[in-house]
């Protein structure tokens, strides 16, 4: 195997490397760093499926009318002898450590409801976050990048390398801080309609304020093209005005990158509650589940078309200049 370049998500980056940032197509020794990023994709969203339902309307809802309920069942015997609000405060005023206890005794059940949540969320969560321990194991990183990426990192001159152009690299202080990595549907492509799978894009998480998953969606737009082109001349076709579908997967529960999808130009083209797309594992309480939480995958899609309009879209994108190296100091 090459020796492949070593990444750890959960490292900060190495200050004393110069502050460069570049991009690069996934090469051999790359692929160990490529599929890491990829996994990750699952285990941020994960948490970010947990704190979605941590913090979802019905479960503040819930909090709203549990908590409540603990207090006053708690200092019951206060507002038994109470009149009023005013009366309630001036006996509570003269009692303050007997108050205080009762208040205090709740906090352990008020702990143990924010815990069921916790566990409730965790176990939701945990269908997206197996994902990156099978990710390997399982192949999924197979069909993301859509050839056997285990044997690609085993020669730095397999004849896979051309494959390899169909995923982007961003590196920042020489260490992959994002990726993307799209797939041609082969199959079910003319050459008057063109369809491309974006299938997987993803920012480690302490680059997730700046908007590299933006950049790369533009790569994946102008990739696809490229492809495109490449596949009229395999078919020796001369069609003018084709088009190009350009379709990818997003969680309900991570609004920025769709937000971020939505800003690109694309649109929702379909939905599915079943959050694992290489393996279903849905079943019928969990369906019910995520309807009632709105747990869904979104399916979204572009159509562009090979007008002049439509190809020049994208050319002021500095970030996709060939060979565009860019220096920060900190």
């Amino acid at each position: 195997m090459v020796t492949q370049k070593h990444i750890d998500l959960n490292a900060p980056l190495d200050v004393n490397v110069p502050s460069t940032l570049k991009k690069s197509p996934l090469t051999p020794e790359l692929a160990k760093a490529a599929i890491t990023l990829h996994g990750d994709r699952y285990k941020q969203s994960q948490a970010n499926l947990t704190r979605y339902v941590i913090w979802h309307p019905y479960s503040i809802a819930l909090y709203s009318l549990i908590f409540p309920s603990i207090l006053v069942y708690s200092l019951w015997d206060y507002f038994e002898i109470s009149d009023n609000l005013v009366e309630f405060y001036t006996i509570a005023s003269r009692n303050k450590r007997d108050f205080a206890f009762h208040v205090i005794s709740v906090a352990p059940l008020i702990a143990s409801v924010f815990g069921i949540f916790g566990f409730f969320s965790f176990i939701l969560g945990d269908e997206v976050g197996t994902i990156t321990d099978r990710y390997v194991a399982q192949k999924y990183c197979d069909f993301t990048f859509g050839f056997d990426i285990k044997e690609f990192a085993q020669d730095p001159k397999t004849p896979l390398l051309k494959e390899g152009k169909n995923s982007e690299l961003v590196i920042y202080r020489d260490q992959p801080i994002a990726i993307a990595t799209i797939k041609p549907d082969w199959e079910q492509s003319t050459p008057e309609n063109f369809i491309v799978q974006i299938t997987g894009l993803h920012v480690r998480k302490v680059f997730n304020k700046i908007d590299f998953d933006q950049m790369l969606i533009e790569w994946a737009v102008l990739r696809s093209r490229e492809l495109y082109q490449t596949y009229l001349t395999s078919k020796n076709s001369k069609v003018k005005n084709g088009t190009i579908l350009i379709v990818t997967d997003a969680y309900s529960f991570d609004k920025k990158f769709e937000k971020t999808l939505f800003s690109s130009g694309f649109r929702i083209f379909n939905s599915s509650y079943e959050l694992n797309p290489f393996s279903p594992t849905l079943k019928g309480y969990q369906e019910v589940l995520h309807k009632l939480l709105g747990l869904k995958r979104d399916t979204f899609g572009i159509l562009l078309t090979t007008e002049k309009d439509d190809v020049d879209l994208l050319k002021e994108s500095d970030l996709l200049e060939k060979d565009q190296v860019r220096k920060r100091r900190h």
